[in-house]
């Protein structure tokens, strides 16, 4: 009986992973992909394109700032209050209703496996 249990809350759990399409889907399995991220080892490809990325990243924003600090020092507290402003509610505001939604998510199959 246990057994039978197990598989049908694993095969409900695999329908619900590749459904992903609607909104409640999309953010469960993003929460999962980002708890699962640091848990497994990381190959040398990932090391490498990791590397790759970050050279990237790094490189856009020194050539930002370094055209920003041509133009003075104000503009650079300028740009950073703005990119504050801008990006810190936005990703604020993603975190929260991700958190939200997987809370109503676990409270939804508590309620279901109560009864």
């Amino acid at each position: 009986m246990r057994n039978r249990l197990n598989r049908e809350r694993w095969l409900h759990d695999v329908e619900a992973r590749q459904r992903s399409v609607v909104f409640p889907d999309t953010v469960q399995n993003e929460g999962r992909f980002w708890r699962n991220l640091g848990k497994q080892g990381w190959t040398t490809m990932s090391k490498i394109g990791l590397v790759v990325l970050g050279l990237f990243v790094f490189g856009v924003l020194a050539t930002i700032l370094l055209a920003v600090l041509s133009q003075g020092a104000t503009a650079v507290w300028v740009l950073v209050l703005a990119m504050v402003l801008v990006w810190g509610p936005i990703f604020g505001l993603i975190a929260w209703a991700t958190r939200r939604t997987l809370r109503h998510i676990d409270d939804r199959r508590a309620k279901t496996h109560k009864l």
